[in-house]
């Protein structure tokens, strides 16, 4: 299978959250491909969805979507469930994932600051001091999970934390209602959205997503 990962918001290939993932899948034979969205952090006033949207079409030329699967984490699932809907994959994963970026998640009613200043500051853990342009959230309100997930028929993963603050149950539960059967409902007791800092519960994620991936294939 070739495995798409895409991360969330200021997220990055290398990040805790898929390095166990992305070796275990290697090891089962799998091609694991993740996706860094492009110009961050260099190049801020061009990092957004529309960017990496192209970027990962680009970069999925050629592949056999018969045997294509796509995870996405967070923010990254609104992007996954686009080229998912596009691409017709095998499977679709979406984990911690909203909707729409600023749409009942931590952003939203953030905006009037962002505007006022201009950018947000946020910190990475792998970058330090970020100022995310107000750019990036005028960009992500073009795109709409909601509206594309009904008409993805593959098999669908959803895993989604009880202790999630930034994207709260009710956000990934309305994209679950939506979506058509066959799909999955994983709700995880004392989860964060941020659950690489918990390593149980990453482990648990791991095994949730690779036999998802490994069933029926």
């Amino acid at each position: 299978m070739n495995i798409v990962i895409i991360p969330g918001f200021t997220g990055y290939p290398e990040e805790i959250t898929f390095q166990d993932l992305g070796e275990i899948l290697t090891n089962k034979g799998h091609k694991v491909i993740k996706i860094g969205w492009p110009h961050f952090p260099q190049e801020l006033d061009k990092y957004n969805f529309t960017n990496t949207i192209s970027h990962t079409r680009k970069l999925l030329e050629g592949i056999d979507k018969g045997n294509l699967i796509i995870l996405g984490f967070s923010m990254g699932g609104i992007i996954a469930t686009i080229l998912a809907a596009e691409l017709k994959p095998k499977k679709l994963g979406l984990i911690v994932s909203p909707y729409q970026a600023g749409s009942e998640d931590d952003l939203a009613g953030k905006y009037k600051e962002w505007e006022q200043t201009g950018y947000r500051e946020l910190t990475s853990s792998k970058y330090g001091k970020l100022k995310i342009p107000f750019s990036f959230i005028e960009d992500a309100q073009k795109y709409n999970a909601l509206e594309l997930i009904p008409h993805i028929n593959c098999p669908k993963l959803f895993i989604t934390g009880e202790n999630d603050t930034k994207v709260p149950l009710k956000v990934s539960q309305k994209l679950f209602k939506v979506a058509n059967e066959p799909k999955e409902w994983n709700q995880i007791p004392d989860m964060e959205h941020k659950y690489q800092y918990q390593p149980k519960i990453l482990e648990r994620v791991n095994e949730i997503i690779v036999r998802f991936i490994e069933e029926n294939s």
